[in-house]
């Protein structure tokens, strides 16, 4: 059980009811984890949609989104996002060992340089809230510009979808592929 209840179809207004219809039709993601409270404000929770969309097809490999989302869930200790990712994360190539790395908190061994680079700079970013000129410089020339950008936002994405999910009180299955660890 939630903190926050899922609202019913029936009880939104019809901003909420549109784009319930429309997210029901894209993804299927109404009504569990964080999509429960964002479907408390309808502008909320189309933008954090046309984010997530916008992660399916950016400059980071899937495998980059995947790291960068269970740095940052972890960050905010949160165990459904988390449980949900690790999922996700192994469906996009990552191996089990680099998922329990980053739950350990020790840094994962990576077969893909631009997949280390993408670890750095995410770990930089959420232990000092910005980049050292080496970090930025080394993040530079692995990554370029656009890339950079994007791991910003893909932490900010995440850091939504943690804290969220925080707040609403989801809980991971009990038969999820990895549980958090404190």
């Amino acid at each position: 059980m939630t903190r926050i209840p899922p609202q019913a179809r029936e009880d939104m207004d019809d901003e909420q009811g549109a784009i319930y219809d429309r997210i029901l039709g894209d993804n299927g993601r109404v009504g569990v984890g964080p999509a429960i409270g964002y479907a408390y404000s309808g502008p909320v929770w189309d933008l954090h949609n046309v984010s997530s969309a916008f992660l399916l097809d950016c400059s980071l490999t899937k495998a980059q989104i995947r790291i960068i989302s269970l740095m940052t869930v972890k960050y905010w200790n949160a165990s459904y996002p988390w449980s949900a990712q690790a999922k996700m994360g192994l469906g996009a190539g990552l191996s089990k060992d680099v998922v329990e790395a980053i739950n350990e908190g020790s840094e994962p061994d990576f077969d893909d340089d631009d997949d280390a680079a993408v670890y750095a700079v995410t770990k930089e970013l959420l232990a000092t809230g910005n980049l050292s000129d080496e970090g930025f410089k080394a993040a530079e020339v692995a990554l370029g510009h656009k890339r950079m950008v994007t791991v910003v936002h893909t932490i900010g994405h995440f850091c939504t979808t943690g804290m969220m999910a925080n707040m609403v009180g989801c809980v991971p299955a009990d038969d999820a592929v990895s549980f958090l660890k404190p």
